[in-house]
C-alpha cells in the first residue's frame, strides 16, 4: 500500500516513522504548504496520482484544498484533521459522496471503543448521573476542548437523547461550574509534551463511574490511521469513522456504517 502524507507537524511526522517501520506500507510522499520544499512534495495532484490513499494531519485551513484534489484524483483519503467547523464539515460529507472518506477526530482503536462504552453508560445512567469530560494534553495543541473530548460529549448526549450544544457547559481556562443536573461539563488542560488523555465521569450522590483513555505515544494515533487506511481502500465511496473499523475487525462481514461518524 503506498500511502501519501499530508501535513509536517507532529502526528505526520510520527506517521512517516511508522511507515518507514513496515515492511508492508510505502510512503508515497509528503506534502505540506508550508514545508521545506526540498524535503517535501509541493504538487498534491502528482503525488495523489501515486499513491493508493492519502491521511490528512493538515490543519483545517488546508481542508478544503485537501478535499479538493482528492475527490479530483478519486483517492481514499483518511482525514485526522481537529477543529473544523460545520462548513468544513459539510465539504467532508459531499466529498465523501465521490471517495472513500474516513473522518474521525482520534485515530486510536482505544478510543472508538471507549467512545461505546461512554454511549453504553450513558444510556443505562440517564441524566441521573451527573456526566462530565476531562482532557489533558501538550501545551501544543491549538484547539481546546479536544475534538476528542467533544466526540465524547457528543456521544453521551446522542445515548441520553439529548441536543448536544444545548447541554454543553465549557469555560475556556478555568473549570466550568454546572447550572443544571443535566449539563455535560467538559474541561481542558494543557500541560508538558503528554500525548493525551480523556477521562468521562458519571457521578450520583453516592457512585461514580470513571471510563478513561491515556496515550504515551503518539505512535498509536499513526498505526491507527495505517490501519484505517488500509481498511478504507476495499471500501465504496462514503463517509466512516474508527467505529467502522473497529467493527469490521469484530464481524467477519464487516460492512457497518455508523452513521455517527460526522456529528
Amino acid at each position: 500500500m503506498k500511502v501519501a502524507v499530508l501535513g509536517a507537524g507532529r502526528m505526520a511526522q510520527a506517521l512517516v516513522r511508522c511507515i518507514e517501520a513496515s515492511e508492508r506500507i510505502e510512503l508515497a510522499g509528503i506534502w505540506s504548504r508550508s514545508a521545506d520544499p526540498d524535503t517535501v512534495g509541493s504538487d498534491l495532484d502528482r503525488l495523489l496520482h501515486d499513491a493508493d490513499v492519502a491521511i490528512d494531519f493538515t490543519l483545517p485551513g488546508a481542508t478544503a484544498e485537501v478535499l479538493q484534489h482528492a475527490t479530483r484524483a478519486r483517492k481514499p483519503l483518511v482525514c485526522g484533521v481537529t477543529g473544523l467547523d460545520d462548513d468544513l464539515l459539510g465539504k467532508v460529507a459531499e466529498s465523501a459522496r465521490s471517495i472513500p472518506l474516513l473522518y474521525d477526530r482520534n485515530m486510536s482503536v482505544g478510543i472508538a471503543v471507549l467512545t461505546e462504552l461512554v454511549a453504553l453508560a450513558a444510556a443505562s445512567l440517564g441524566s441521573v448521573f451527573a456526566a462530565s469530560v476531562h482532557e489533558a494534553h501538550h501545551v501544543h495543541k491549538k484547539d481546546a476542548p479536544s475534538g476528542t473530548a467533544l466526540k465524547l460529549g457528543e456521544a453521551l448526549a446522542r445515548a441520553r437523547q439529548q441536543v448536544f450544544l444545548d447541554v454543553l457547559r465549557y469555560e475556556p481556562g478555568g473549570k466550568a461550574a454546572r447550572s443544571a443536573a443535566d449539563e455535560i461539563v467538559i474541561t481542558a488542560e494543557r500541560r508538558g509534551e503528554m500525548a493525551g488523555e480523556h477521562q468521562v465521569r458519571f457521578e450520583s450522590g453516592a457512585e461514580t463511574l470513571i471510563l478513561s483513555h491515556s496515550v504515551t505515544d503518539r505512535g498509536v494515533f499513526a498505526a491507527g490511521a495505517l490501519m484505517a487506511a488500509a481498511w478504507l481502500t476495499g471500501q465504496p465511496p462514503g463517509l466512516y469513522g474508527m467505529r467502522d473499523v473497529v467493527v469490521q475487525s469484530r464481524t467477519a462481514g464487516g460492512g457497518h456504517r455508523s452513521r455517527d461518524s460526522v456529528k
